[in-house]
């Protein structure tokens, strides 16, 4: 008997160019920003949440925040945990949103 064959995904795009826009216009309202001290430092962990999106999109939720916080830019940042995890969830929220049918 042949196996059934899991969806296909949909094919998103993600203008990356339009993200680091709107990011740099509001990363000074994320934890740690003063500390980070300029958008290019904490744009690797920004790139990190999209970076799971694009490569994990079927991931739980729990997995998905784990690969986050496990990607060397946000480790090696200075957020800590519980900050990391705010800033994936204001990503993801505006991945969903973006994403949304």
């Amino acid at each position: 008997m042949p196996q059934a064959l899991p969806p296909a995904r949909q094919a998103v795009m993600i203008d990356i160019d339009r993200e680091r826009d709107h990011w740099r216009q509001r990363y000074q309202s994320l934890p740690r920003a003063r500390a980070m001290r300029s958008f290019a430092r904490y744009w690797p962990v920004l790139c990190a949440a999209y970076d799971v999106y694009l490569n994990h999109p079927r991931a739980a939720a729990g997995e998905r925040l784990e690969l986050f916080l496990r990607r060397e830019s946000v480790a090696m940042s200075l957020l800590s945990e519980a900050e990391a995890s705010q800033v994936f969830d204001q990503v993801w929220e505006r991945i969903r949103d973006a994403t949304a049918d």
